[in-house]
């Protein structure tokens, strides 16, 4: 983790320094990595004094973080499932009006005849 995070310090020192283009996405996905790393590091800490100590208090930020991913999970699922149900509603609704439209088109023919 350590070369990676000194991978985006030269680049960032680079693009400062005007050696390298500004590239804005990525400049933001760096802001948004460095704004979570605080977290991670904390939870890092956090679990590896739990499975030295097997202590309550140390697991409180790996059970938030695994909260808030499954919590991320259920919504992603959660989004398949209505997808999927507007997905088979206009299945059905293309079935009942072709075969709707068959049987008036027969009706009218039977009446005609």
């Amino acid at each position: 983790m350590n070369a990676r995070i000194n991978a985006l310090l030269q680049y960032l020192r680079k693009v400062e320094s005007g050696k390298l283009p500004r590239d804005e996405s990525l400049v933001r996905s760096v802001d948004g990595l460095l704004q979570q790393l605080p977290l991670v590091i904390g939870s890092l800490k956090e679990a590896s004094a739990h499975y030295s100590s097997a202590s309550v208090a140390g697991m409180r930020p790996v059970k938030e973080l695994e909260n808030e991913y499954n919590d991320t999970m259920l919504l992603s699922y959660l989004a398949a499932v209505a997808k999927t149900a507007k997905s088979l509603h206009l299945y059905s609704e293309k079935f009942r009006g072709a075969f709707e439209s068959n049987t008036n088109q027969e009706m009218v023919r039977r009446a005609a005849f």
